[in-house]
């Protein structure tokens, strides 16, 4: 009966320990991973000049934000440096992990909620970096001094020519970034993209495209996506380009007269066509330098498959939709009647 009896005191005592231990570990792993606490649903702080994360997790433990304050102090510095953090205000949701928490404060990342961005098909990379910088990600110029410095990847051509190498590659689609995330980062998101997007292409069209062909079926599909609005022209307008290359015509395009000029205006005017740019296509023979907008999946496979027709022109009829010809004279005639020309 004793032996019994110690044999159940010995079996509770077990347990109690193994539920002690895993009480312990549990309250240890809740409190670093998620170590903040609020009475509302963020966590508002400011990270001043020159303070790193051991003044910052002071600060916040000062103003009662931290759990366990001995514990996370101790806890981090075990397992992060305690470097400059990027100053300014911060604004995070009281569940943040540690790790990302200390991730955001390095990178000067002030807010852990994304922010949904529609980037639309045609939009150039200046257009893009305005509407970051609208949303609040990122500044329009940090953005620019990103895509001018970033490494190019090999499918993208290298060209000191070019105003932007990465322009036609940053793919217009809806993403989630946070506020503060790097120019970098978000560049190699819209390449991940665009590298998804024509991997399906080619599968779908069945055409493997080297690096020389990409390049010329981007800055076509960069074109068209200026040029008509309505999916049902777009193989139509890639056949009008593509058949004034083949008859050696200039394509005299006026969207890239406007990215020559770098401006977006409703009209062209005659004294525009005169700039003297390797984007102009009413001076520069062929395709232009380089794609002048970043292209939607739809216009990439325009420009890989086009209709066949034989149209060489094609003029806007002021309702959203084109009026296509291989008639010159017909051309002018339109052209006359609907911007009085």
């Amino acid at each position: 009966m004793k032996r019994h009896l110690k044999k159940s005191i010995f079996l509770l005592c077990s347990v109690a320990l193994v539920l002690l231990i895993a009480g312990v570990l549990y309250y240890f792993i809740q409190n670093t991973r998620y170590p903040f606490k609020t009475n509302g649903k963020k966590i508002n702080f400011q990270i001043k000049q020159g303070e790193r994360l051991e003044q910052v997790i002071d600060n916040l433990s000062s103003s009662k934000l931290v759990k366990n304050p001995l514990l996370i102090k101790w806890y981090t510095k075990r397992h992060f440096e305690n470097g400059l953090l990027k100053p300014g205000k911060y604004s995070f949701s009281k569940g943040i992990s540690l790790s990302n928490f200390v991730l955001y404060v390095e990178r000067g990342i002030r807010d852990d909620r994304p922010v949904k961005v529609i980037i639309p098909e045609g939009y150039d990379i200046e257009q893009i970096g305005n509407l970051l910088e609208k949303k609040g990600i990122i500044s329009s110029s940090n953005f620019i001094k990103s895509c001018r410095e970033y490494k190019l990847p090999d499918f993208v051509k290298k060209d000191s020519k070019r105003r932007y190498a990465l322009e036609g590659y940053l793919f217009p689609d809806t993403y989630d970034f946070l506020k503060g995330s790097s120019g970098d980062y978000i560049i190699e998101v819209m390449l991940n993209r665009f590298s998804d997007v024509l991997d399906k292409v080619q599968e779908d069209t069945g055409k493997h495209l080297n690096i020389q062909e990409m390049d010329k079926i981007i800055t076509m599909a960069s074109i068209v996506e200026r040029e008509v609005k309505k999916p049902e022209e777009r193989g139509k307008a890639a056949s009008v380009f593509y058949n004034r290359l083949k008859r050696n015509m200039k394509l005299q395009s006026c969207a890239t007269v406007l990215y020559a000029l770098n401006v977006h205006k409703d009209k062209v005017y005659y004294k525009d066509l005169q700039v003297d740019s390797p984007y102009n296509t009413y001076k520069v023979n062929g395709l232009p330098e380089g794609p002048i907008s970043n292209p939607g999946k739809g216009c990439i496979i325009a420009a890989i498959n086009p209709e066949k027709t034989n149209y060489l022109y094609f003029v806007s009829e002021n309702n959203g939709t084109h009026f296509f010809t291989d008639s010159n004279e017909k051309f002018l005639e339109v052209k006359k009647t609907t911007q009085g020309e």
